[in-house]
């Protein structure tokens, strides 16, 4: 089984989760993997690895974030 690399954003909250999800078609909801630890069991996966560039939207798009992480998923 071949894992891919994927960028994980955390939330303290679902509505947060919800919030980003709402604004973008780059990845989708999914329920946090074990390797990562979060607030609120919900994150956002995309394949999308550039960190740079989703800080930049989070904060333009003012949606509240709590880590953002690389996994092999």
């Amino acid at each position: 089984m071949n894992k891919e690399e994927v960028l994980i954003i955390t939330f303290k909250s679902i509505q947060d989760v919800l919030d980003l999800e709402s604004k973008t078609k780059n990845g989708r909801m999914i329920p946090v993997p074990s390797c990562v630890k979060a607030g609120c069991g919900m994150c956002f996966m995309s394949k999308d690895l550039d960190e740079e560039k989703w800080k930049l939207f989070l904060e333009e798009q003012n949606v509240l974030y709590e880590d953002i992480v690389r996994v092999n998923f």
